[in-house]
């Protein structure tokens, strides 16, 4: 269905992350130019894409699968070795998996997903689920990565992330079509995992100043 406001006035998420914009822009610019912290970085978002990933797989798995969302699936999937690939490039060498050592405040950042997960479940049911946390997700999604591709073009890391914010924005609107029309739960839904994803923040500054203490 057809919405006549954007995702993001419904939900109020910009608004609602405005304060936010100059920390993780912050962060960012001094992660790029730090090889061997970046290659974590890349390497956690690569381990969120793989649970969105996971999360349509097993949400899915006793359905109907659909060609849209066997596509969101692929790509959500190919987002996760995109961020893989360039974590190992930066790294210069193989991260194996996603564990302590090689992905930057990796159980902060699952506990992000699965609270987030369970969060919206209860919230809209488990055959509801799938859209509304990808929905939600999205919107992070996209936020963010707008930030990093400008931070990332203002820096030595010649890697693009516009193809994939293109992909991003598509499924944003795809799960906008599909649960956008309750402003009430998705405004909700949008605070909720403002409040998660501030947590997580914290979690990221902080390594970035014991780092800095360590060096």
């Amino acid at each position: 269905m057809k919405h006549s406001i954007s995702p993001w006035t419904a939900s109020g998420m910009k608004d609602n992350n405005a304060q936010f914009e100059p920390r993780i822009r912050s962060f960012l610019e001094n992660i790029v130019e730090d090889k061997p912290r970046h290659a974590l970085f890349l390497n956690m978002l690569s381990m969120l894409e793989h649970l969105g990933s996971r999360k349509i797989m097993l949400s899915q798995m006793n359905r109907v699968m659909s060609q849209g969302t066997l596509q969101h699936l692929s790509e959500e999937a190919r987002h996760a070795y995109f961020f893989k690939r360039h974590a190992e490039r930066v790294a210069g060498k193989t991260l194996h998996g996603w564990n302590d050592e090689n992905t930057m405040a990796r159980l902060p950042a699952a506990m992000y997903f699965g609270r987030l997960d369970a969060a919206i479940t209860r919230k809209v049911g488990a055959d509801n689920a799938y859209g509304w946390v990808s929905l939600i997700i999205e919107l992070r999604a996209c936020w963010l990565y707008a930030i990093y591709q400008d931070v990332l073009e203002k820096s030595s890391d010649h890697m693009s992330l516009k193809s994939l914010l293109a992909e991003e924005d598509r499924h944003l609107t795809e799960m906008f079509d599909i649960c956008g029309g309750d402003h009430y739960i998705l405004k909700d839904l949008s605070a909720h995992e403002t409040k998660l994803f501030e947590k997580l923040l914290e979690h990221l500054e902080k390594h970035l100043v014991n780092n800095k203490k360590a060096a």
